[in-house]
């Protein structure tokens, strides 16, 4: 049988508190491991109070966990944290229900949602159906510099450095033209999509308003 001498159990403080506390059989009922500023792990009834924000375990006599400490630090942290998304919640709720007043006080029906929706659409439209003719241009003023240079390569015929400059350039104006009716087509999409939420949201509002009207007249 190993013997446990008073110089082994300054080795292993765990073992020394338990066997202690199994011998005196009295005292704490647990004890705290916690860490110091160098590293040690420490066993004691009380924890030092330079070291109470720092985690800590609770262990009772037998060396069981019976509960961890978070550090205050984290604590903290997670607090704030907590503390952040309850007030980005609360925001959200605030400008939720602002945009709904907004909504019933500017319509009074679908109809003149989509009204509002034709509106803004139209100038865009406008805009966007202008980019045909000048598209179209635009590629024929480039097919006709194409077919040019390729008759010249093939007549032997150096290629003139203005002449590829010049399709350089239009092909460049081709592709900026495009680039814009692309976004265009996007930005009237968005608007779309804008009036047509406004218009879902619209009606789950008067649905709701309605409910609570014919909830509240029954008897």
């Amino acid at each position: 049988m190993i013997g446990l001498g008073s110089a082994w159990l300054w080795r292993f403080p765990l073992i020394s508190i338990l066997v202690a506390g199994a011998t005196a059989g009295a005292g704490a009922a647990k004890l705290y491991k916690w860490v110091d500023e160098n590293g040690q792990v420490h066993y004691s009834e009380s924890i030092p109070l330079q070291y109470r924000d720092r985690a800590n375990v609770e262990i009772d006599r037998r060396g069981r966990v019976l509960r961890r400490n978070e550090a205050q630090a984290e604590k903290k942290r997670q607090f704030e944290e907590e503390s952040g998304r309850k007030q980005a919640e609360e925001r959200r709720l605030t400008e939720a229900a602002r945009r709904d007043k907004a909504l019933l006080d500017t319509y009074t029906n679908e109809s003149e949602i989509d009204l509002a929706r034709d509106r803004n659409i139209a100038f865009p439209q406008q805009v966007l159906e202008s980019f045909d003719p000048r598209i179209n241009t635009a590629r024929q003023r480039v097919e006709t510099l194409r077919v040019e240079k390729q008759a010249l390569v093939k007549a032997g015929k150096p290629v003139p450095p203005a002449l590829v400059s010049e399709i350089s350039a239009n092909d460049k104006a081709l592709e900026a033209l495009l680039e814009q009716q692309k976004a265009k087509q996007a930005e009237i999409e968005q608007i779309r999509e804008k009036y047509a939420a406004q218009k879902a949201r619209y009606r789950e509002l008067m649905d709701s308003a309605a409910s609570a009207g014919g909830a509240a007249k029954t008897p």
